[in-house]
């Protein structure tokens, strides 16, 4: 029995241990040294591997305010809090003053950079969410902001993967609707979106579909996000063709999948996007789609708990370096505000500074 009680005892220790991040201080940086290193961030480096160690001590800065930051705050930031004056005071400090500045730098860049033939350009705005725009276009794949009505007008169309908040949210889609933006999506929604008297163009797409938008072609597969009942089929991945004039550029986002079995595609991907701690074995992924880039994403998610699936610096640090027999300077962590530019011809990127 004592044996037993033992085992037991070690087998729920073990499910705790894997669900619990690596969460190395609760030092709080003073306010100077914080925004300092957003600026470091921001301004003076970039996720690209020639930048990693001088960047990587101001992530650890800003991952050591953002331990200090619950839950509970963002939940209230994102969905009680409406006042713009109140918003405003709030984005003066701490995570959410990145959080502002990030996004910032996202809608000024977006609307000013232009994009030269055989090249696509990238910004991660948070979370999984990234815009794209190529030499015709402009999407988004997974945007939730609290802001995004500042930057929906320049949006063609809206990629999601899955239904969950941190992906697709009210706001979000109800600013799309508002401002004419088209949303594909593997669900439907339980009732259709109006906003301002507008109602949100919303496209199905099919368990296996292709969809094509002016020169864009992307391909959709229904996939699993965990091994549940409710997680079968759940998330919806997308391979994007950005057209001729992008070189063809192909980026995989595969939101939330857990089976990298699941993981199609027609051709090798340029750039991958993946949730980087969702059970996705990445070593079997990367092996079986020999992307030329992989994008490391889903960490400093704010509405989790800082110690239960909001993944930190270290935790994705951790994941990069168990990946053996692909380019360290090829595999990626994109945090908010980044910009890539991919050149097709080259197979190379660069920051576009």
């Amino acid at each position: 029995m004592k044996r037993i009680i033992i085992s037991l005892f070690l087998a729920v220790a073990s499910v705790i241990a894997a669900q619990a991040q690596i969460v190395k201080s609760y030092e709080k940086p003073s306010k100077k040294e914080f925004k300092a290193s957003v600026k470091t961030v921001l301004k003076s480096t970039t996720c690209l591997a020639k930048d990693t160690a001088a960047r990587l001590e101001a992530l650890n800065v800003i991952q050591r305010e953002f331990n200090n930051f619950p839950a509970a705050d963002w939940k209230h930031f994102i969905f009680d809090n409406w006042n713009r004056i109140a918003i405003d005071d709030m984005e003066r400090e701490g995570t959410l003053y990145f959080y502002r500045q990030a996004f910032n730098k996202v809608r000024k860049e977006v609307r000013s950079t232009k994009v030269a033939e055989g090249t696509v350009v990238l910004w991660n705005v948070y979370n999984m969410g990234y815009v794209v725009k190529t030499p015709t276009q402009t999407f988004g794949i997974d945007i939730v902001h609290k802001h995004i009505e500042e930057f929906a007008p320049v949006l063609d169309f809206m990629l999601i993967t899955h239904k969950h908040n941190d992906h697709s949210d009210n706001h979000s889609r109800n600013q799309m609707a508002a401002h004419g933006v088209k949303a594909i999506a593997g669900f439907e929604l339980a009732k259709p979106c109006v906003w301002q008297g507008k109602l949100l163009e919303w496209e199905f797409v099919d368990e296996i579909d292709s969809i094509q938008i002016g020169d864009i072609t992307i391909n959709c597969r229904r996939v699993d996000h965990n091994k549940t009942e409710e997680g079968k089929k759940f998330v919806t991945t997308y391979e994007i063709d950005c057209g001729p004039k992008s070189g063809n550029t192909v980026i995989f986002h595969t939101g939330d999948a857990h089976n990298y079995k699941q993981l199609e595609v027609a051709q090798k991907p340029d750039l991958f996007i993946f949730h980087m701690s969702v059970g996705l074995n990445i070593q079997k992924a990367l092996d079986k789609l020999q992307p030329e880039y992989a994008l490391f994403s889903h960490a400093w998610e704010l509405a989790h708990k800082v110690d239960k699936y909001r993944w930190t610096i270290d935790d994705v640090l951790k994941t990069v370096h168990k990946v053996t027999g692909h380019d360290s300077s090829r595999l990626l962590y994109p945090c908010w505000g980044d910009k890539i530019v991919y050149t097709k011809k080259t197979q190379s990127l660069s920051s576009g500074r």
